[in-house]
C-alpha cells in the first residue's frame, strides 16, 4: 500500500515538472530546478521504502539527499522572487556552495562517520528505512534547513508589510507552504518516518508553486509585451558576431532568405550565396569603420529594407542584429512618385525638422522647469550638458571604443534630459533646503525611473530608436555604481549602459564643484582627486584616461563661470 502511494506521488511529481512547462514554455528562475529536485527526493523516498538492506538504504537515502539538499534553496530563490527582494549573487554563490558541501557530507555515508555514525536497516509500516546516529556533518543540514525556514518566513513578512507590488494571494500561498513544511517536519518526527510525510510535501508545494507561476505569467506585463510583440512580428531579424560567426535567425528571416538555412550556426558564415555575401560584406563593412545603420536588397521582385544595431557583449565581443523588413509595396509606389520623389521626400524632412526642433525645445523647456523647482541645483542641466561635451570630444579620440558619431551626438543631445523624473517628485522633497530623510531619499531615487518613462513618452513617436535608448539610459541609469550600490536597479560594472556611465561622471563632477544650498562647492583638485579615487567603484575605470585628459578644459570652462571682481 505505501509503495503504491509514493509510486503515485512520484508519477503525480513529474507531471507537475511537464505541467509547469505547459503553463510557461518561457519558464524562467529557480521553478524547473525546485520541480526537478522535488521530483528526486520523492523518487529518492520510493527506493528507501523498495530497499531489503543496509547497502540499498544508504543509496536511497543518497538519491533523497540529492534532491532534499537543493530544494531548500531553490524553495528560497522562488520566495524572493515572488516577493520581489533582490539578494546579492556573491550571497546566492555562498548558499550554493553550502548545498554542495552539504551533499558531499551526505555522500560519505557508508564511508565516513561525519555525517551519520552509524546506519541500521529497518521496516518500518511493512517497508525498508533506516535508523541513523548523526555525526558532526549532519548537524550542518539541520542548520541549513532552520537558517532557511526562518528566513522565508521573514521574507513573507516583510513583503506582507512592505511590499505593495506583490500579490497578497501568492503572498498567502507561499505562506500556506512555508506552514506545511514546518507542520511535516513535526508530522515525520511523530510518526518516526520522513517516507510518508515528505513526499506528499514536496508534490503540495509544487501544486502551489504552479499556482504562483500561472498567476506570475498572468501578470507579467512584460512577458505578456514579449508575447504579443512576438505574435504579431512581420520582420526578421539575423545575428552574426563581427568575427563572421553566423549566430542564426528567426523563421520570418529564414522564410526570406532560405539560403540560411545551410548556414551553421556559430561557424563563419559563407560566400556562397548573394544575399550571405550581402550581409557578410556589410559586416566587413562595419569592421572597418563603414557604420552604415541600414541598407536596401533586391531579391528578385522583392525589396527589403534593412537596419543594423551593434550589440556590446564584452570588450571582446561584438554582436550585429539585423533587421529585415520587406516594404516591397512600399518601395514601388516611391519609384512611381517620379520627378515628384524628390520634392515629397523634402517637404518630409523640412517637416520632420520642425516637428524635431518644436520637441527639443519642449524637452529644454521641460529641464528648465524642473531646474526652476529644484533650488538645489540651479544651472546643473546646461553645466553637466557642457561637461559631456568635452568628455564626449575626448572620447571620440579613443579608437579602442566601437561607437560612432550618431552614439556619441545622441549621448551630447541626451544629456539635459538625465534629470527630467525629477519633474514627478512632490516639492515638499525636491525644494527642501538641506539633507534628506532617508524616506524623503527614497522618493527622490524614484526620478531616473521616472525620468525614462518621460523620455520614451517624448521621444518614441519622432526620433530614432536608437537615440530614444540613449536618452532613456541616461536618465535611468545615471545613479548606477559602476560597483552595484547605485540606484535604480544595482546594475554593476558593463550591465550599466555606457552613456549612462559617461553621465555619471559628469553629473558627480558639476555636483563637486558647484554650490549648493547645503554646501559649499569643492576646490577642483578636491573634485579632481574625488574622481580619481572613485574609478572602479563609482565611477567606470576606463573613463580615466579620457577625463584627465578633459581636466583642463573642465576648470576652465567652470572658471569662466566665476563672477568676475
Amino acid at each position: 500500500m505505501i509503495i503504491a502511494y509514493l509510486t503515485i506521488l512520484c508519477v503525480i511529481s513529474a507531471y507537475n515538472v511537464v505541467l509547469l512547462y505547459r503553463i510557461n514554455p518561457k519558464q524562467k528562475g529557480p521553478y524547473p530546478c525546485l520541480f526537478f529536485f522535488a521530483f528526486i527526493s520523492c523518487v529518492g523516498h520510493l527506493f528507501l521504502a523498495l530497499s531489503t538492506n543496509v547497502d540499498e538504504v544508504i543509496l536511497a537515502n543518497k538519491i533523497n539527499y540529492l534532491g532534499s539538499v537543493f530544494t531548500p534553496l531553490m524553495t528560497f530563490d522562488a520566495i524572493l522572487l515572488v516577493c520581489n527582494v533582490r539578494f546579492p549573487q556573491w550571497g546566492r554563490s555562498l548558499l550554493l556552495v553550502l548545498s554542495f558541501v552539504v551533499l558531499g557530507l551526505s555522500l560519505t555515508v557508508g564511508y565516513s562517520d561525519i555525517y551519520y555514525k552509524t546506519v541500521e536497516f529497518v521496516t518500518i509500516y511493512g517497508v525498508g528505512n533506516y535508523v541513523a546516529t548523526y555525526g558532526p556533518g549532519h548537524d550542518l543540514f539541520n542548520v541549513m534547513l532552520f537558517g532557511y525556514a526562518f528566513s522565508n518566513v521573514a521574507l513573507i513578512v516583510y513583503a506582507f508589510a512592505k511590499k505593495k507590488n506583490v500579490s497578497y494571494k501568492n503572498l498567502v500561498v507561499l505562506s500556506l507552504i512555508e506552514l506545511v513544511s514546518i507542520l511535516s517536519f513535526f508530522g515525520s518526527r511523530f510518526l518516526a518516518t520522513d517516507t510518508l510525510v515528505m513526499p506528499m510535501v514536496y508534490v503540495f508545494d509544487q501544486w502551489a508553486l504552479l499556482y504562483i507561476c500561472f498567476r506570475v505569467k498572468r501578470y507579467d506585463i512584460v512577458q505578456t509585451v514579449q508575447d504579443v510583440l512576438e505574435e504579431k512580428n512581420t520582420d526578421g531579424y539575423l545575428s552574426i558576431s563581427s568575427s563572421l560567426a553566423f549566430l542564426g535567425g528567426n523563421d520570418i528571416a529564414i522564410e526570406y532568405f532560405p539560403e540560411f538555412k545551410e548556414c551553421r550556426v556559430d561557424h563563419e558564415l559563407p560566400d556562397s550565396s548573394e544575399v550571405t555575401r550581402f550581409f557578410r560584406n556589410w559586416v566587413l563593412d562595419v569592421k572597418t569603420g563603414q557604420m552604415d545603420r541600414s541598407r536596401e536588397y533586391e531579391q528578385g521582385t522583392l525589396h527589403f529594407k534593412c537596419s543594423m544595431k551593434i550589440v556590446a557583449v564584452s570588450s571582446k565581443l561584438t554582436l550585429l542584429l539585423f533587421k529585415i523588413e520587406e516594404d516591397t509595396e512600399f518601395h514601388r509606389y516611391v519609384k512611381m512618385l517620379g520627378n515628384d520623389n524628390s520634392r515629397l521626400e523634402s517637404m518630409v524632412k523640412d517637416n520632420a525638422n520642425q516637428i524635431q526642433a518644436i520637441q527639443e525645445q519642449m524637452i529644454i523647456g521641460m529641464a528648465n522647469m524642473v531646474e526652476s523647482r529644484d533650488r538645489n541645483t540651479g544651472g546643473h542641466i546646461k553645466r553637466t550638458s557642457t561637461v559631456i561635451s568635452i568628455l564626449v570630444e575626448e572620447l571620440r579620440k579613443n579608437s579602442s571604443l566601437s561607437y560612432d558619431d550618431a552614439f556619441y551626438e545622441g549621448l551630447v543631445k541626451s544629456a539635459p534630459m538625465h534629470d527630467l523624473g525629477k519633474i514627478a517628485i512632490d516639492d515638499a522633497v525636491l525644494r527642501k533646503p538641506g539633507r534628506f530623510t532617508p524616506e524623503e531619499y527614497d522618493a527622490m531615487k524614484t526620478h531616473p525611473v521616472k525620468g525614462a518613462a518621460i523620455v520614451e513618452n517624448l521621444l518614441s513617436q519622432i526620433e530614432e530608436p536608437s537615440f530614444v535608448q540613449i536618452a532613456k539610459n541616461v536618465a535611468w541609469f545615471h545613479h548606477e555604481r559602476f560597483d552595484g550600490k547605485g540606484y535604480p536597479n544595482g546594475l554593476k560594472g558593463e550591465e550599466i549602459p555606457f552613456e549612462a556611465r559617461v553621465m555619471a561622471v559628469a553629473d558627480v563632477y558639476d555636483a563637486l564643484v558647484s554650490k549648493r544650498c547645503y554646501k559649499e562647492k569643492f576646490s577642483f583638485e578636491d573634485a579632481y582627486d574625488i574622481i580619481e579615487e572613485g574609478m572602479g567603484s563609482q565611477f567606470d575605470p576606463s573613463l580615466r584616461a579620457a577625463f584627465e585628459q578633459a581636466r583642463p578644459r573642465l576648470e576652465g570652462y567652470y572658471r569662466g563661470l566665476e563672477p568676475k571682481c
